[in-house]
């Protein structure tokens, strides 16, 4: 094995122009708990242009934290050593897991990543390197949203901010699960036509019809009981308008508290909830990241019995990632962005949602409710475990 390896790397904060190929140490084991994974596809997320063009990426002060930092906070690849303390992952396995891409611990746009081993747990089994890579970051953000902050009740009418975006999609499928009625908002026909695909009643063009409005045709009454923010900053602002009395709002994207939004929490009755998958790793809570694995090993067996598929935008290898920074950021993407590495030959033919079995889900599945296992549960089966996490949400 070479001691070297291909990366994209950022060495200043900047534009997409800052991104360059470089060739670098290949990462070694750091202790018996680790593994070593070769990297066949990442996610591409809005983070990671946030964190390149914040600097959050940077560990510490001066030229020498600064230089090929490497990006991507999730990925997926193949095992090809492991640590002698490791005992829930072989080598050879595919595996999927979600670390790094700031704060000085490199990220997925490499060849290779050394992840502890318990935060690594199998991809589905159905999915190719690609489609898989397309998941995690999406899929946690959006089951956190959704089960542990929505309370979502079947038949509540929900308002997602964003649908036709890597968040968004995913959760319009956990939305169908739970029988909600769903509304969301988009900017283009190509988008509305995918969010209706997925299980949406409603998609309002945000560009050409006022969004309360829309709603209180829709629902007969103002707002919607239950909004999901994932687009933030000035629409955070505006989702305070588009939710109900006694509503809840959650929000995944770091945003600027309205100026009259404690006026308008109060009055409404609101409550408020925030998701941010990346704390538990920035202030390395090891109970919290287990929980998480738990939450991807739901997910897979999710997509395994064809209840969850990504959308796929865009599949390019290191040289197209600028590009797909741009488009995201600028807000042209649809669905979600993959960046593939080394001998890996997956295309951008990945397959669509299977909205035919999203849409056939019933309520007297049994499917969903066998898998959702609290990390309770899970982690009982394991001798001397970690202190337990509350359990998992159950999905009807």
């Amino acid at each position: 094995m070479s001691e070297k390896m291909r990366a994209l790397v950022v060495t200043r904060p900047g534009g997409p122009e800052v991104l360059e190929v470089h060739e670098v140490d290949r990462p070694r084991l750091r202790d018996d708990h680790d593994v070593l994974v070769r990297v066949k596809a990442a996610g591409i997320n809005p983070a990671d242009w946030q964190n390149r063009k914040s600097g959050a990426v940077y560990d510490g002060d001066g030229e020498t934290s600064r230089a090929k930092t490497i990006l991507g906070i999730d990925g997926v690849g193949v095992v090809e050593e492991t640590g002698s303390l490791v005992n829930n992952i072989r080598v050879g396995d595919e595996v999927w897991y979600i670390d790094g891409g700031y704060a000085g611990n490199p990220g997925s746009y490499a060849e290779y990543k050394v992840v502890r081993g318990d935060y690594v747990t199998p991809k589905p089994k159905t999915l190719g390197f690609a489609e898989a890579a397309a998941l995690p970051v999406v899929a946690l953000t959006s089951w956190e949203a959704v089960f542990d902050k929505g309370h979502i009740g079947h038949g509540d009418h929900v308002l997602v901010h964003g649908g036709a975006g890597g968040l968004g999609h995913i959760a319009i499928q956990y939305l169908v699960l739970i029988g909600a009625k769903i509304a969301t908002t988009v900017s283009t026909d190509a988008k509305a036509d995918l969010v209706r695909k997925l299980g949406a009643e409603l998609a309002i063009n945000y560009r050409s019809e006022s969004v309360e409005g829309a709603l209180l045709k829709w629902r007969g009454a103002p707002g919607a009981k239950v909004v999901f923010d994932f687009v933030g900053h000035a629409n955070f602002a505006e989702s305070f308008k588009h939710t109900a009395d006694y509503g809840r709002l959650v929000n995944t994207v770091v945003s600027d508290w309205p100026s009259d939004g404690n006026g308008l929490a109060e009055w409404k009755n609101m409550e408020i909830g925030f998701v941010n998958i990346g704390l538990p790793q920035i202030s390395r809570n090891h109970d919290l990241r287990l929980r998480q694995i738990e939450i991807l090993k739901n997910v897979a067996e999710l997509v395994d019995s064809g209840k969850l598929r990504p959308h796929i935008d865009r599949v390019v290898p290191f040289e197209g990632v600028a590009e797909v920074h741009r488009a995201l950021e600028a807000g042209e993407t649809l669905g979600r962005s993959v960046l593939v590495i080394g001998d890996n030959d997956e295309t951008s033919e990945c397959a669509p949602p299977n909205t035919d079995l999203i849409l056939g889900l019933s309520l007297t599945s049994r499917g969903p409710r066998r898998i959702q296992r609290s990390a309770v549960e899970m982690r009982s089966q394991r001798a001397g475990g970690p202190a337990p996490q509350p359990p998992l949400p159950q999905v009807p």
